[in-house]
């Protein structure tokens, strides 16, 4: 879900549409703002003074308040949080991800709202104009991670617990570039989508992941970070393995492959080294449990080695 929450993100609209749309969300902002001031919104108790009430624009966003210990300080989520469960389940959703809807937010209330990425990079302001404090947390690339934690932390009065998971997590990641395979790195294709060939580049986070269990992205660093592999492309790289960051219902994700012209000549293919990450959100999110992702990427390249060992 995040994975595809962050190509939505990162999306480009005609400059007309654009112009269009940009002028309609200023004027639902004027009139929203308006309605606000009248009383007419929801009622939601205003807040005490020096109390903080945050909106979350993000799933890893929200997971990394909730590890600092803040939880109870949530009053918004986006509709892609699903974790912790027990907890998010009572915050009302107040938009997608990146993208706020202005009327359920300010219902809330919020003090505070955090961003690592927004669709719409005008929010800000708007945001700001009405007295809601934007936060920016740099949190899309495997090094910013402990960054966030503590940031987070230090923002909603957890800066013990932010900076003992940060050290936990920057402990796992040292960890595991001591443990890297001395053997060169196997080949891979990243595939986002069961339907059209989505790849990530070398600079996602989920690429990055996934060099670290040791595999190397045939991707190039030059790349946008998620985009349109051609079959041509991947025919060229003939990667030694594909991996699916996608749900789909086939119990062998080599079945999704074996039929299709084209793909069904790549040797990840003609070998049976097709797999799929059980768990996607901790794969894809660049959060607190991103050792639990690494952790996915490494017993399937331990299994990929173990089949392919010669007999």
């Amino acid at each position: 879900m995040t994975l595809a929450c962050f190509i939505s993100a990162g999306s480009r609209v005609p400059p007309a549409r654009r112009v269009i749309s940009r002028l309609s969300r200023w004027l639902a902002a004027g009139c929203i703002a308006a309605l606000a001031t009248a009383g007419c919104l929801p009622e939601t108790p205003r807040p005490a003074a020096g109390e903080m009430r945050l909106v979350s624009t993000a799933p890893h966003l929200t997971e990394c308040v909730c590890a600092v210990g803040a939880a109870d300080l949530l009053v918004g989520r986006t509709e892609s949080c699903d974790y912790p469960p027990e907890i998010v389940a009572a915050v009302p959703v107040t938009g997608r991800f990146a993208i706020p809807w202005l009327e359920p937010l300010l219902a809330v209330r919020p003090t505070h709202m955090l961003e690592t990425v927004l669709a719409d990079t005008t929010i800000t302001d708007r945001m700001t104009a009405l007295g809601v404090n934007v936060t920016h947390v740099p949190c899309a690339r495997l090094a910013e991670i402990p960054g966030a934690l503590r940031q987070i932390g230090a923002l909603t009065g957890h800066p013990e617990k932010g900076m003992a998971l940060a050290a936990q997590i920057e402990r796992g990641l040292a960890a595991a570039r001591e443990q890297a395979p001395a053997q060169p790195a196997r080949r891979a294709l990243l595939l986002l989508a069961p339907d059209m060939p989505i790849t990530a580049s070398r600079r996602t986070f989920v690429s990055e992941l996934m060099e670290l269990a040791g595999a190397r992205n045939i991707s190039a660093d030059t790349e946008p970070d998620y985009y349109h592999i051609s079959l041509e492309s991947v025919i060229r790289h003939d990667p030694d393995l594909i991996l699916c960051l996608f749900e789909h219902k086939a119990r062998d994700p080599h079945t999704l492959f074996n039929s299709r012209p084209g793909w069904k000549t790549l040797r990840a293919v003609r070998t049976k080294r097709v797999y799929t990450v059980p768990d996607l959100n901790t794969a894809s999110r660049p959060g607190p449990r991103v050792l639990q992702g690494l952790a996915q990427f490494q017993e399937i390249l331990a299994l990929d080695a173990r089949q392919t060992l010669p007999q």
